[in-house]
């Protein structure tokens, strides 16, 4: 009985994680499928609440004197945490609820018409998928995912989903504007390393590659058991995340684990490794 559960489970499950706690009556347990490795000490109830530095990125419009705070805030954060979150980014309200909400109904559309996205292969310009969409059973994340590329000229703009209706004109503008908000933060981190404004940015490649990752997290059973991504550091340059107000990010801090609270409206910018070797930094940051 118990290898038919956890086969009706990773059945269900490779249609994704919403997919199994919607046709899976009265979950009580997470299958063992999801079941990780965490050692009790650093089960995520064990995090301390903390808050990571906030930067009012208003100061870098401001005086000089305000200016050279804010950069060198930046700077003492990158340092420090490798994590910070911005405040007065530029980004109207009105437009990352709207980018919210077009996420929020790409993943509650039919599963037949996401599967149309679905792919094991982590090239592709559009993904979607979730820990399980894999034949080689491993420990899994309890999490679906939407990803594709972006950047200032999308090349692969006409092959994102055109389900919600909304969702390609909302997302360009969104990215346009984070693609924005980056820059911003590049040059005072190129300052505030002595270096060109523009250090970060050519090191990176004039045109970048600029990529937005949209995870679902379902109501799971047993959070202490499993989680909805395992501890990582990201690859890229900068990470910036979107605090849709809902708790659950957890960094990694001197060995210690903190949970991050939730501050609506306000982005948590991340290092990335490239980011790290590329101005010779050592600021090593994990998150999950």
């Amino acid at each position: 009985m118990a290898n038919t559960l956890e086969s009706n489970h990773w059945n269900k499950g490779n249609k994704g994680v919403k997919y199994l706690v919607e046709n899976s009556k009265d979950m009580k347990m997470v299958p063992l499928e999801f079941v990780l490795p965490i050692p009790e000490g650093e089960r995520p109830s064990m995090a301390i609440d903390g808050s990571i530095p906030i930067i009012d990125l208003g100061g870098l419009n401001g005086p000089d004197e305000q200016r050279l705070s804010t950069i060198h805030a930046i700077s003492s954060a990158c340092a420090q945490w490798g994590f910070f979150r911005v405040t007065n980014h530029g980004i109207e309200v009105s437009l990352i609820d709207e980018m919210l909400r077009v996420v929020e109904e790409f993943f509650n559309l039919p599963l037949e018409e996401k599967m149309r996205y679905c792919s094991e292969n982590v090239m592709d310009p559009v993904r979607y998928g979730t820990s399980l969409n894999t034949t080689k059973k491993h420990n899994l994340h309890w999490r679906d995912f939407l990803r594709h590329y972006a950047g200032p000229l999308p090349k692969s703009y006409h092959l994102w989903p055109d389900n919600p209706p909304t969702y390609k004109q909302v997302a360009k503008e969104y990215l346009k504007e984070v693609w924005q908000l980056k820059i911003k933060i590049f040059r005072a981190i190129s300052e505030g390393l002595g270096l060109d404004p523009d250090y970060i940015e050519r090191s990176l490649g004039v045109e970048g590659t600029q990529m937005i990752a949209s995870n679902y997290y379902p109501a799971c059973p047993e959070p202490n058991k499993t989680l909805g991504l395992a501890p990582h550091s990201d690859h890229g340059g900068l990470t910036i995340l979107m605090d849709n107000g809902i708790p659950g990010l957890q960094i990694k801090r001197n060995q210690t684990w903190y949970s991050v609270p939730s501050i609506p409206g306000t982005f948590v910018v991340n290092l990335g490794d490239y980011l790290e070797v590329s101005v010779v930094i050592f600021f090593l940051s994990h998150y999950r």
